[in-house]
C-alpha cells in the first residue's frame, strides 16, 4: 500500500508557498519546538472491511486464519524493536506487542467468527469498534488516547489479513511528516530519519506516539481535525509545537520570524538541558525536590534523563485497563518491582487505582452516576472492592523491599476514610506475614489532597501520614466547582484563585507544623508561571511531567526562596484569580520569558492533562 508521501527538497517552496492558500490549524503541543520544512503526507485511510458469511467448516480455518495476521504483525513489531537501541522506544513496542496478544480481544473476534460466522476482518473490526468506544467514553484523557492505540494496531492486522502492508515511513531529511495517525513503531523509526516535525490528526500529550515524539525531540502537534484536507507532499509547513499550531504555506515574513524562533529555542534547550543533572538548589540554598509523574513505565527513561530525583506520582490505574481479568498481586508486585530497579536510588510513589465511573474498568461493574466526580471512585471504591484493593497493596508492600517505595491514597476527604485506608494496609501486611512472604515492614504512606474538606484538615491528617501531595486539578474543581473539560465554564478554570491559594498555604503549614513534606503534583507544578507561588507558598517538593522538569529547575536555581516568598504573600493579598494572575504572569514574564515560552506558560503546553 503506498502512503502516498513523495521526497522533495526545499528549493522552491517559498514560490510555491505565495501561490497556495494559507491555512493555519490549532492542535494541541504533543511536543516543543519549532520545524519548518516540505509536508510528508501519510495518508492511511481507514481499510474498508464489509461483512462476508463463512461456511460452518470454514470457522476454524478462519480462527487460524486470524491468529497468523496477529503473528506476522507481531514479528513485524519486533523487527523494528530490534533495531532501536534499550530504553523507551522497545518498552513501547513491547507494550504494543503485549496488546495483539489480549485475551479479550482475541476471544471477542474468535467468539464472532463462530456465532456469527463471520469473515475474521470483519469480527475484528467489530470487536475493536466496541473496545474504542468504550476507551473513547472516559473522562480520563490518557483512556480515551489509548483508543489511537488500538485502531492503529487493528489496521496493522487488517492489513495483514488482506495480503498488504503499509510501506515504512522513509521521509526525506528535513521534512514535516504529516498523517492522520502514527503508530509507535512509525514513530520510533523516525529517529534515523532526521525529520523536523510531526503533525497528527488525533492523539494527545499522554500518546505513545507524542512520548516518542518528545524523547526524540521531535517538534509535534496533534489532535488537529481534517487535517488532511487541503494539504499534499511538498507543501511548506511550520510546526510549532510551543503553541500547538502549524501553518501551510506560510508567509515568508512568517517563515523568517519561526526560523529565529526555531534558533533561540534549540540554543535556550540546550543550555537547560546541560543543566538537567543539576539539583534544583536556590540562590540562598533552599532544595526543592523535583519529581516526575508518570502513568506507564515507559516514561521512566524519559524522566530519568530529564533529571527527575525519582517519581512523586505513579498512577497504577492504568494496569487495570483493556485487561481480561483484574491485575494479580504478582502483577503489581512485578511491576512495582521494575519501576523500583530503574529509579534506583530514587524513591518512588505508588498512588493505589484512582478509578471510578469517571476513569472506569470493563471489570468493574460501576453504576451510572449523576455526577461521576463526587461519586464512588478512588479510596471510596477501593475500600467497597477491598480483595482488589488488598491485591495492589500487597503486591506494593512486596515490592518494598527492592527499594524506597511509598504508598499514596487519593481523595481521602476524612480521619475515617484515612483510617480505613491504614487499616487495609495494615491487613495486607498481616497477609503477607502469616504467609511467610517476604516485604517491607515500613514504608512512607502519603495521602492526596484533592478536596477543600482534605485541606482544611490538612493539620489533622498530617499527624497519621509521612508525606501530603496536592492534587491541584481536582482541587481547583471541587473548590470552583468547575468541570475544566466544560468549554462553557472553562473561563472559569482559575488555579491562582484567592481560595485555591489559601487552601495550598494551609496544606503547606500543615505540613510544615507537623515535620510532613508537602508535594504538589498537578498541572500547576509542570507550568513555570507558577513555580514562584507555589514555592514560595512552601510547597517543598514539585512532581511533574517529565519534559517540564529542566526548565522548572532551572528557574529555582536562578531564583531566591526570599523573593518567591515575597511574590507568594503578594498573590495571597489579591482580591481576584485574574487580579492574582496579572500580578504573577508579570513578574515571571519580566523575570524568565525564556522559559516561559518554552515551558508553555503561555495558556497552551506544558501541562500535564493526566496529573492529579
Amino acid at each position: 500500500m503506498s502512503d502516498g508521501a513523495e521526497g522533495a527538497s526545499f528549493s522552491g517552496f517559498y514560490k510555491a508557498a505565495a501561490l497556495r492558500l494559507r491555512r493555519e490549524l490549532e492542535g494541541v503541543s504533543a511536543s516543543p519546538g519549532v520545524g519548518i520544512g516540505p509536508a510528508y503526507v501519510v495518508d492511511r485511510r481507514r481499510v474498508h472491511v464489509p461483512r462476508t458469511k463463512i461456511e460452518r467448516e470454514a470457522v476454524e480455518p478462519e480462527i487460524q486464519r486470524f491468529h497468523e495476521a496477529l503473528r506476522s504483525c507481531r514479528q513485524q513489531l519486533e523487527q523494528i524493536k530490534a533495531r532501536l537501541p534499550h530504553g523507551e522506544h522497545r518498552q513501547i513496542l513491547k507494550a504494543q506487542q503485549m496488546m495483539l496478544r489480549d485475551p479479550d480481544l482475541i476471544l471477542r473476534t474468535e467468539t464472532l467468527i463462530r456465532e456469527e460466522l463471520a469473515n475474521a476482518e470483519w469480527a475484528l473490526s467489530a470487536t475493536t469498534d466496541l473496545i474504542i468506544a468504550t476507551l473513547e467514553s472516559a473522562d480520563d484523557k490518557y483512556f480515551r488516547e489509548r483508543g489511537s492505540d488500538i485502531a492503529f494496531l487493528t489496521e496493522n492486522v487488517l492489513q495483514a489479513l488482506l495480503g498488504d502492508h503499509p510501506d515504512e515511513l522513509d521521509p526525506p531529511a528535513g521534512a514535516v511528516v504529516v498523517a492522520h495517525d502514527l503508530s509507535p513503531a512509525d514513530t520510533a523509526r523516525l529517529h534515523r530519519c532526521h525529520v523536523v516535525g510531526i503533525v497528527t490528526g488525533v492523539g494527545g500529550r499522554t500518546s505513545h506516539s507524542a512520548i516518542m515524539a518528545r524523547s526524540l525531540q521531535i517538534p509535534a502537534v496533534v489532535g488537529i481535525e481534517d487535517l488532511l484536507d487541503g494539504i499534499d507532499s511538498g507543501d511548506l509547513v511550520i510546526v510549532d509545537g510551543v503553541r500547538g499550531h502549524i501553518i501551510i504555506h506560510p508567509e515568508t515574513d512568517e517563515v523568517v520570524h519561526h526560523a529565529a524562533q526555531r534558533d533561540r529555542y534549540n540554543a535556550f534547550e540546550l543550555k537547560v538541558r546541560k543543566e538537567h543533572a543539576f539539583p534544583a538548589i536556590s540562590s540562598d540554598g533552599l532544595h526543592v525536590t523535583v519529581r516526575a509523574n508518570l502513568a506507564i513505565t515507559e516514561e521512566l527513561d524519559l524522566a530519568l534523563r530529564y533529571g527527575a530525583e525519582g517519581v512523586g506520582l505513579y498512577r497504577s490505574e492504568y494496569m487495570f485497563m483493556n485487561r481480561p481479568a483484574l491485575p494479580t498481586e504478582e502483577e503489581h508486585y512485578r511491576m512495582a518491582k521494575l519501576v523500583l530497579h530503574r529509579c534506583a536510588p530514587y524513591p518512588v510513589v505508588f498512588r493505589t487505582f484512582d478509578l471510578g465511573s469517571d476513569k472506569s474498568s470493563e471489570l468493574l461493574d460501576f453504576e451510572e452516576e449523576n455526577n461521576p466526580a463526587m461519586g464512588m471512585r478512588s479510596l471510596r471504591l477501593a475500600l467497597k472492592e477491598r480483595p482488589m484493593f488488598l491485591e495492589q497493596l500487597r503486591g506494593f508492600l512486596r515490592a518494598g523491599v527492592h527499594g524506597p517505595l511509598a504508598v499514596m491514597l487519593p481523595l481521602v476527604g476524612s480521619i475515617e476514610e484515612l483510617e480505613a485506608g491504614l487499616a487495609a494496609l495494615e491487613e495486607a501486611r498481616e497477609q503477607l506475614a502469616s504467609a511467610g512472604m517476604a516485604h517491607a515492614e515500613d514504608i512512607a504512606i502519603g495521602i492526596m489532597i484533592e478536596t477543600p474538606a482534605a485541606a482544611l484538615i490538612a493539620d489533622t491528617l498530617a499527624r497519621r501520614v509521612d508525606f501530603i501531595s496536592i492534587g491541584t486539578n481536582d482541587l481547583i474543581q471541587y473548590t470552583l466547582a468547575i468541570d475544566r473539560e466544560n468549554e462553557a465554564v472553562s473561563y472559569l478554570y482559575q488555579p491562582l484563585h484567592p481560595a485555591i491559594l489559601r487552601l495550598i498555604k494551609i496544606v503547606a503549614d500543615a505540613g510544615l507544623a507537623n515535620k510532613v513534606p508537602v508535594s504538589l503534583c498537578g498541572e500547576m507544578a509542570a507550568d513555570p508561571r507558577y513555580t514562584w507561588v507555589l514555592i514560595g507558598l512552601g510547597i517543598t517538593e514539585l512532581s511533574m511531567h517529565p519534559s517540564a522538569i529542566p526548565i522548572i529547575k532551572n528557574i529555582i536555581r536562578a531564583s531566591s526562596s526570599s523573593e518567591m516568598k515575597a511574590l507568594a504573600e503578594l498573590a495571597l493579598q489579591a482580591q481576584s484569580g485574574k487580579q492574582a494572575e496579572e500580578l504573577v504572569f508579570a513578574a515571571m514574564h519580566a523575570r524568565f520569558p525564556e522559559h516561559l515560552l518554552h515551558g508553555g506558560g503561555q495558556g497552551v503546553g506544558g501541562g500535564d492533562p493526566g496529573a492529579a
